[in-house]
């Protein structure tokens, strides 16, 4: 998806620089953005010290001070808690999960002023070759803002979210509530659906179990994390009313790094988050959701409160290779966020019982899943799709193994036909049968996917998947086409939605 920024650079050399828009909407690049989302978090509880755990740092990259707002998220879009950090012009903080939910140590972060020479940004240093060495006019870098100097009233000592107060550690109690909400879809029946239509009457168990179903508290816990630039320090969930239209900034100034780490089985990786820029202009490229607003990231929150958070959508469709499926020592772990556009929950995971934090069961069911196709080496393919994705059936339905909006399962898990290759998943709406009328889609899916690969305990590595649709900026990005040899620009350098009229020069 960042196609299109480089055609409007070759587009400039033909046109000239006034041709071009200057945007990255809906490319997928880690650039400055207003949300930041880390989409897989992963904490050993039954190991903290040397287990699975992660740490995710956040960088304010302009000379503004900033109020981030970070929520940590259930693996089926529970918000549990949420804090603020003050961050000064330049600051960067970074936290380790293990630290927030094991010891209840919150980062603290204050209203103060910088000391000494803190806050001085001169020239960067010119080589006495360089060619510019005495012609250097460039006035050097904005001093950072203290966070002192905020506007009264944003995040001082009076309000009660203040983060200076966090030096209290979170209470064992809260912790404990934390981790049982973290853990509900490892605790409670997992069960499959062949009803579409979202009532219980039907729901069976699957055996052998799938990966997700399977999974219990041996194994590490996983959730998601989101992190916003916000108006002042508040207690408000971003699925909370009030939190898009009077707290969410458009401010496009933070960027994010992850890394995943476990000492007792010697892996570590290592990635960028991932960056959602914010842009009013979004309207003109994304596709427009039955609520009017362009689907964006938080959509199925902010279109609630009847406006639109203008954060750009996630992709719907991701391919990458696969190494060693079938083979011990060899492993490729694929790691999946999603998320529905349209409703709080994903159309192919229902809650049975209380629908909020601690459901009863989870009940996965395959009528709003995905499509993948694998090859090997030798363009030997498997395909799982049945128009456009496998439909109920009882139990010789291939199970949906990705029902969460966060996990990590197993390559082995599916069905590759030989033991390295590569994978396409298509997600709705892009596995959606071409030409349907909009009236047809029950929802707007958003995703992001990433691959861990380990060999015999001695390495591993995490890549992005790369990018080969995003329905959700183009609708007419759906199979059998998707995103390949795609155009994004029009003749003018601009971003091209389909059905979008542009202005004559």
């Amino acid at each position: 998806m960042k196609r299109f920024v480089t055609l409007a650079l070759v587009s400039a050399l033909v046109l000239g620089a006034s041709s071009i828009v200057y945007a990255n909407v809906c490319a997928f690049d880690a650039v400055p953005a207003a949300t930041i989302l880390f989409p897989f978090v992963s904490l050993d509880y039954n190991n903290p010290l040397a287990g699975t755990s992660t740490t995710f740092s956040i960088t304010n990259v302009s000379a503004e001070a900033q109020v981030v707002h970070v929520t940590v998220w259930t693996d089926f879009s529970a918000a549990i808690l949420d804090f603020n950090i003050l961050l000064t012009g330049y600051d960067v903080i970074s936290m380790n999960i293990r630290d927030i939910l094991i010891n209840g140590q919150l980062p603290v972060t204050k209203n103060e002023a910088h000391s000494g020479s803190e806050g001085v940004s001169a020239n960067g240093p010119v080589s006495a070759g360089n060619q510019l060495n005495g012609a250097w006019l460039n006035p050097g870098m904005d001093d950072p803002q203290a966070t002192a100097d905020l506007a009264a009233g944003r995040c001082d000592s009076s309000n009660s979210s203040y983060p200076g107060l966090y030096s209290t550690p979170i209470p064992a109690g809260f912790l404990g509530l934390f981790q049982g909400y973290l853990q509900v879809s490892q605790t409670v029946d997992r069960l499959h659906s062949n009803d579409c239509f979202k009532s219980f009457d039907s729901p069976y168990t699957l055996t052998p179990a799938p990966f997700w179903a399977s999974r219990d508290t041996t194994y590490p816990t996983n959730m998601y994390i989101t992190a916003d630039v916000v108006e002042n320090c508040n207690k408000l969930f971003p699925d909370a009313p009030g939190y898009f239209s009077a707290e969410a900034r458009m401010d496009n100034v933070l960027i994010g790094d992850v890394f995943w780490t476990n000492t007792t089985e010697r892996f570590s990786e290592a990635g960028n988050a991932v960056h959602l820029e914010a842009d009013m202009d979004l309207a003109n490229v994304a596709t427009t959701a039955p609520s009017g607003f362009p689907v964006s990231f938080y959509h199925r929150y902010a279109s609630g409160e009847g406006v639109s958070d203008y954060r750009e959508p996630l992709p719907t469709a991701w391919a990458f290779r696969y190494l060693g499926a079938g083979i011990a020592d060899i492993g490729t772990d694929v790691r999946v966020w999603k998320g529905s556009s349209a409703e709080t929950w994903t159309y192919d995971l229902e809650r049975a019982g209380a629908v909020a934090v601690s459901p009863d069961a989870l009940i996965a069911s395959n009528c709003h899943a995905y499509t993948y196709y694998a090859w090997d080496e030798d363009e030997m393919v498997t395909t799982v799709t049945s128009v456009p994705w496998s439909m109920p059936g009882g139990e010789s339905v291939i199970p949906n193994l990705i029902p969460l909006e966060t996990q990590e399962v197993p390559v082995d898990q599916f069905d590759t036909p030989g033991a390295f290759g590569w994978m396409l998943f298509v997600w709705p709406a892009s596995n959606y049968p071409p030409g349907a009328p909009m009236d047809n889609f029950d929802d707007f899916y958003q995703t992001w996917m990433g691959v861990k690969y380990n060999a015999a305990g001695q390495w591993s590595a995490a890549i992005d998947g790369a990018v080969m649709a995003n329905f959700n900026c183009f609708s007419d990005q759906v199979l059998p086409n998707l995103g390949v040899n795609y155009s994004y620009v029009d003749a003018a350098g601009y971003v091209v939605s389909p059905g979008m009229v542009m202005p004559a020069n």
